[in-house]
């Protein structure tokens, strides 16, 4: 067969699969990123990387815990460009969101630690676009018990759930206040303690004694390095009369996000 016959059939097979070819195209999907989708901006603005679970309790009960929030706004992504959708996954779980619906969507954490986080959005021809962002989300701990000679211990539990990333320190302000009788009297008596700091081999990691008088408070605060396991801070009544309050403020400070994003094709 001579070059000219085969080059003309090759035109007419590439002639006949050309309208082909050009539908598979136009029909399928692809997961593009920012920088590989032309003119396309999914540009996404996380507006703090760093926040913060509160747990608070009262006489040793848990009574209210609020989770780390955190927000990512949309609005900056190309305005060209019809998104039919936005999707937050975090844990497992996957957040949807309509455009038309807000700019604004408001994440929740609520285990401390660092998280990975997966924007997407979808626009009308199918195009799939997706980042990856890293946020930090530290544990506060709040107790209070008053009127005890028998304080119960806090448990401090500093393993991540997700087990990633161990917490940098943590963070320990305890105030032990021993109430006035009757209030511009001196009339009740000095009452001497102790805290210990307990990991979960029963070994003491801290201490420190204390003696509180009527209508003082002696506060105690230190830090712990040691994180990634389960501590019980504990105060003992070692001797005394009068009744006393305990206040601890405790803090799991995780390594800071930058809040980066990471382009995923």
């Amino acid at each position: 067969m001579s070059l000219i016959k085969r080059e003309t059939m090759g035109f007419q097979v590439l002639h006949l699969l050309l309208p082909f070819l050009t539908s598979s195209l136009m029909m399928s999907g692809c997961i593009m990123t920012g920088d590989d989708s032309g003119n396309v901006d999914f540009n996404v603005e996380l507006l703090e990387p760093n926040e913060s679970i509160r747990e608070n309790y009262v006489d040793g009960d848990l009574i209210s815990v609020e989770p780390a929030i955190f927000e990512f706004d949309f609005s900056s992504t190309n305005a060209n460009r019809d998104f039919i959708s936005y999707e937050i996954e975090t844990g497992g779980q996957v957040q949807i969101v309509s455009p038309s619906e807000a700019d604004i969507v408001r994440v929740e954490i609520q285990n401390h630690g660092l998280h990975r986080i997966i924007l997407m959005a979808e626009d009308n021809m199918g195009n799939e676009y997706m980042r990856y962002v890293t946020v930090s989300a530290n544990l506060e701990i709040h107790w209070t018990e008053e009127n005890t000679h028998e304080p119960r211990p806090l448990l401090i539990d500093s393993i991540p759930s997700n087990h990633g990333v161990a917490a940098d320190v943590i963070v320990i302000e305890s105030i032990v206040s021993n109430p006035e009788l009757v209030q511009g009297l001196a009339s009740g008596q000095s009452v001497e303690f102790s805290w210990d700091l307990i990991d979960e081999a029963q070994t003491v990691c801290q201490s420190n004694d204390g003696k509180v008088d009527d209508g003082g408070e002696v506060v105690w605060k230190t830090l712990h390095f040691d994180t990634y396991g389960v501590h019980e801070l504990q105060v003992t009544y070692n001797s005394g009369q009068d009744y006393i309050d305990i206040e601890h403020m405790i803090t799991l400070v995780y390594p800071e996000s930058d809040g980066m994003e990471q382009s995923v094709s």
